[in-house]
């Protein structure tokens, strides 16, 4: 983290960051998980494709409630994924390929099973007295009757209660995700240097970064005031930047290390906070504005990404422009899709149906020129799509069984329930990576923890590489393109027709040329008024379907359609 505080070229200004779900990404040991020594084995490929960098979900020994996120030993790998002996074997051959490592570090909470929240419940632990404040507590309420009720109607983000008992100490304790995910006291500083030496365990080791899971939750509004859902009081509180600063102070800046955080409607004065040049808290921030462009919250009984709507398009361009005129100058950008917690882009925002190659081409075009730093989730760059579950039993995700019950209870049919479970689920985004047509898509030898896609035939990393035209080949030139012209990640850019709800035309104007991009994202056909661009002085450099039909500065776009641009600056 040594070059963030400047505005000098950095190797991460540059970079292709590549997300692996290690469950899901390759299993080298015939047991169904994925896990470390299956990304070694898949090194070579992620080095054709181009990525400079692997952001990894959570590898820490966990019970797995959340797949890694409820961490049970930080210092220790999970079975599931191998050990201390394949993770630094990991390290060794990424940066032998040139490969920079970024795990998952998660501070907001810890496993119920972890060390420290087994001696905080039991008042018989020796070591209670240490840690019970580690966590977050409160006494219960009684009604009038004499029941026991929770401290406040608070929500967690998974749906449920945020608050459970402890009937060994007669208190709730805390938990904004599951209820095996029990929120850390923050406001205590032996739990806060316990922190920074498990950060400074894995930087030693050789990790060159981090995505801070959840980072804009830490702190909390300690006067617990009984509202509902009650987001307001464990969401973006202010003195949670204070913490973010005493860990860069104390450990981030004794090594060049990316941080990338994670804050979901962060505000300009926020937003600099976290990734201002000058800021001492990250280098990047994951903030999801674009990502659900879909959303109709007319139906009270739904509500966030569960609420289905019509995609508008207008929505995306109005999220890209906000977040570029915020860090215009004074911050860096993150560029991306989706992650391991959104549906398949391609069948979110594209057509994973009759247009489906056409479509995943025409969003990675409309990514892959945008300024900044750019990643890519796994499976992205193949146009894999969302997995049609025929039942609830099929899912994995703690979260999706108490979203679909909240709908049951809420009057949904289970019909209409179930169907935007699917359609929403993180479940989408974590199925097997689908590698060839071997039964399982080549991702194990044996039934997977979690279903593979039944396309896995059509849709594969083997099949892809043979045909040039394919959605894989189409990333990989896109990726080559970028690092051959640099300054795409510097260009500045200015959105065409900003308001339309079905296009995404913009231009990326660098120093070496203007690269004009336009992606039609819906089903009929679509006219483009450029204005007082000129097409005849452009050539093309990609197109997503046959033919172009331009006039009189419009372009004329075929369902799914894009197409890229480009001309030179005059000698």
């Amino acid at each position: 983290m040594t070059a963030m505080h400047d505005k000098n070229e950095t190797w991460w200004q540059n970079a292709i960051i590549y997300q692996i779900y290690l469950r899901s990404f390759k299993d080298s040991n015939d047991d169904g998980i994925g896990d470390l020594e299956g990304v070694i084995e898949k090194i070579p490929y992620l080095t054709d494709l181009g990525v400079d960098a692997l952001w990894i979900s959570p590898h820490y020994d966990s019970p797995m409630d959340d797949f890694g996120y409820d961490v049970r030993n930080f210092k220790e790998v999970s079975d599931d994924y191998g050990t201390l002996k394949s993770f630094k074997h990991l390290l060794r051959e990424a940066h032998d390929n040139n490969i920079r490592i970024m795990t998952d570090l998660v501070l907001n909470h810890t496993s119920d099973e972890h060390g420290w929240f087994q001696a905080a419940r039991d008042p018989g632990h020796p070591d209670h007295a240490r840690y019970h404040d580690y966590y977050i507590w409160h006494k219960p309420k009684y009604d009038q009757d004499g029941k026991r009720m929770r401290p406040t109607r608070w929500i967690g983000w998974f749906g449920n209660p945020a608050w459970s008992y402890n009937e060994a100490t007669d208190e709730y304790y805390l938990h904004i995700f599951s209820e095996k995910m029990p929120d850390l006291n923050w406001r205590n500083l032996s739990m806060r240097e316990d922190m920074k030496a498990i950060i400074r365990f894995w930087l030693d080791m050789g990790v060159d970064g981090f995505r801070v899971d959840a980072s804009n939750h830490l702190e909390k509004n300690w006067a617990f005031p009984d509202t509902y859902p009650g987001y307001e009081h464990f969401s973006s509180l202010p003195k949670h930047h204070a913490y973010l600063r005493e860990l860069y102070d104390d450990v981030f800046s004794d090594y060049d290390c990316l941080l990338m955080g994670e804050s979901g409607g962060a505000t300009e004065e926020e937003a600099l906070q976290y990734v201002a040049f000058d800021s001492r808290e990250f280098d990047l921030l994951l903030h999801f504005g674009h990502c659900w462009a879909d959303t109709d919250e007319s139906d009270h009984r739904l509500s966030g990404k569960w609420a289905m709507g019509e995609l508008d398009v207008s929505k995306i361009k109005e999220s890209f422009v906000h977040w570029y005129q915020i860090l215009e100058g004074k911050g860096w950008n993150l560029m991306y899709w989706h992650n391991h917690d959104h549906p398949r882009i391609v069948s979110h925002y594209g057509d994973d149906k009759i247009y489906r190659q056409r479509s995943a081409k025409t969003l990675a075009y409309l990514l892959c020129y945008l300024r900044g730093t750019l990643m890519v989730y796994q499976g992205e760059e193949l146009g894999m799509t969302n997995v049609r579950y025929e039942s609830i039993d099929e899912f994995r995700d703690v979260e999706v069984f108490t979203e679909y019950n909240n709908m049951l209870d809420a009057g949904l049919t289970e019909e209409n329930a179930f169907s935007i479970i699917r359609e929403r689920s993180r479940d989408n985004a974590r199925s097997p990576m689908q590698w060839n047509d071997d039964e399982h898509g080549g991702f194990s030898t044996v039934n997977p923890w979690m279903k593979t896609n039944t396309n896995y035939r059509d849709i594969n990393v083997k099949k892809e590489k043979k045909d040039p035209d394919s959605v894989l080949n189409t990333y990989q030139q896109l990726i080559r393109s970028r690092k051959k012209d640099r300054s795409i990640a510097k260009g500045h850019v200015r959105f065409v027709e900003a308001g339309d709800k079905n296009h995404i035309t913009y231009t990326n104007q660098t120093m070496n040329g203007m690269y004009l991009i336009s992606g039609n994202l819906s089903e009929k056909e679509k006219e483009v008024d450029l204005g007082d661009l000129n097409l005849n002085q452009f050539k093309v450099l990609h197109n997503s379907a046959d033919g172009i039909h331009t006039g009189n500065n419009k372009l004329r776009l075929k369902p799914y359609q894009g197409v890229v641009f480009y001309k030179a600056v005059n000698p």
